[in-house]
């Protein structure tokens, strides 16, 4: 609903709002923004009581911007008017710059362009402030058409989108990149030792001691290291996507690039390494964190039967036997609690291996299995449908809102809900598409490798392994005499 003209008693106390994009459009510099704001105000006696700056973020979202900060300063009564330089800078996206406009005006104030100055009370004046709104976005749109062009036609040259520094690398305009023999190799260990079952937080650590840094000169962190390793480009590889990240994707992710090129750089670590890794970090990206990097084979898999909760490893007894306890008796003494040695248990889980290793319960014929696989997959199809209608729903929800068909409580609550349902949607998307691989995968191998790698493999290892086959072990309270007393609940069941 747009506003009265206002009472000539009525003060005018605004906030001068700044915006300098990453691309710095137009090299305007904040202090000529807010010099044109300052005349402006000067000559029609408006108060400027705070300056907002938004510096090297662009006007295509508003999320990391200060837009909300100025909306609430009115709701308060800190000010309430907004000066810009020109309409440009409140945003480059039509549907939001709109939405946000009509909080502004919801709070009880108005936004003023003081270059480009127009009535937005009247129909005329809306019509030309969106009229530059929308040339703010085409300016935008041909802007990021031209980089993309730019950045893929790198790519299909086998360059990255950027001139900028890789660690493992040197970089010359001239040349291009060449292996750097002082850090190259230690980034190949880090792909290797991952591989074989180091954490990422242990390789990090390791650079960090050795005196490695990142290129801006700082130490190195699990995701930082993460990061790196993710690109591929030490594989030789120059990665992209299909379809651009949205609001609901990390565009850092692994998973979220699906095109892999080959690079005209030299590679530090060979294809086989990089597909082994690859698929790792995929696999633990699917785990819960404290399941990342384990201590114990059977970590995350036992589980109390009476009260349904992951089973904690603890010591029993004067000679601090290996026991797994459940949780819930531990902390809170509410469930009849659970205890089971760890020793029988891993020899129980090896026996079932070997079993299911020989074809002892054929398990590649076995019907639920079967069944589970082709859930999995109707699954994967139907959240995959909720999700498109839940983006479309929220589409025609900012429609109404930027309209004024819908009042700003009913859209921030509907908003809301929605965003609430899309999360659970992706979740189960998420573990439908997890269970959807699993059900592909060849079990019958991991069976045999399991059983022949038991005794020299590592906890971690057995572990990463044993988690393909198995969604838990279920145990109940009482002695290892009760038959089922452990259970062991396959993945296909």
């Amino acid at each position: 609903m747009p506003l009265s003209p206002r009472s000539s008693d009525s003060p005018i106390i605004a906030v001068g709002y700044t915006r300098v994009s990453t691309k710095r459009e137009e090299m305007i510099s904040p202090e000529l923004q807010e010099h044109e704001q300052d005349v402006y105000a000067a000559r029609h006696g408006i108060r400027i009581v705070e300056r907002v700056r938004d510096l090297d973020l662009s006007g295509r979202e508003f999320a990391k911007r200060s837009v909300d900060y100025i909306v609430r300063g009115i709701r308060e009564g800190r000010w309430n008017t907004v000066l810009l330089w020109k309409w440009s800078r409140w945003g480059r996206n039509l549907l939001q710059s709109r939405l946000y406009l009509a909080e502004v005006e919801q709070a009880g104030g108005r936004v003023i362009a003081v270059t480009e100055d127009f009535d937005t009370t009247t129909s005329v004046g809306r019509f030309t402030r969106d009229q530059m709104l929308t040339i703010a976005e085409l300016q935008s749109d041909q802007m990021s058409e031209s980089w993309k062009e730019t950045q893929a036609r790198r790519r299909r040259n086998g360059l990255p989108h950027t001139g900028a520094a890789r660690f493992g690398y040197l970089y010359d305009r001239a040349t291009g990149y060449t292996v750097d023999p002082a850090t190259a190799p230690a980034l190949k260990t880090c792909y290797e030792r991952f591989v074989a079952g180091t954490g990422m937080r242990a390789l990090a650590l390791e650079l960090n001691a050795n005196g490695y840094r990142t290129l801006r000169g700082g130490l190195f962190t699990s995701t930082a290291l993460g990061r790196l390793m993710d690109t591929g480009f030490a594989a030789g590889l120059i990665r992209e996507r299909s379809n651009p990240p949205n609001d609901g994707t990390n565009s850092r992710k692994l998973s979220s690039f699906d095109v892999w090129r080959q690079g005209a750089h030299e590679h530090i670590i060979s294809m086989e390494l990089w597909e082994t890794y690859r698929e790792k970090r995929l696999a633990n990206a699917l785990k819960a964190p404290r399941l990342r990097v384990v201590t114990h084979t059977l970590s995350g898999l036992v589980v109390c039967k009476a009260c349904g909760l992951t089973m904690i490893s603890a010591r029993n007894g004067e000679r601090q036997y290996h026991v797994w306890r459940c949780r819930k008796r531990q902390e809170t003494k509410s469930c009849p609690g659970a205890v089971v040695s760890n020793k029988r248990l891993e020899a129980m889980v090896r026996e079932w291996v070997t079993t299911n290793a020989k074809g002892g319960e054929t398990v590649e014929a076995d019907p639920q299995r079967i069944l589970a696989a082709q859930k999995a997959t109707t699954d994967v199809k139907a959240c995959e449908a909720t999700i498109s209608r839940l983006k479309a729903k929220r589409r025609r929800l900012a429609d109404g809102y930027a309209a004024g068909d819908i009042e700003h409580e009913d859209y921030t609550a509907l908003k809301a809900e929605i965003t609430d349902q899309l999360d659970a949607a992706e979740t189960a998307l998420k573990t439908a598409c997890a269970l959807e691989a699993e059900m592909g995968t060849d079990l019958k191998a991991t069976f045999t490798t399991l059983a022949d790698l038991w005794d020299d493999a590592t906890a971690q290892e057995r572990h990463e392994l044993l988690t393909r086959v198995i969604k838990r072990i279920d145990i109940e309270p009482g002695t290892w005499n009760n038959p089922n007393k452990a259970v062991i609940v396959p993945r296909w069941a």
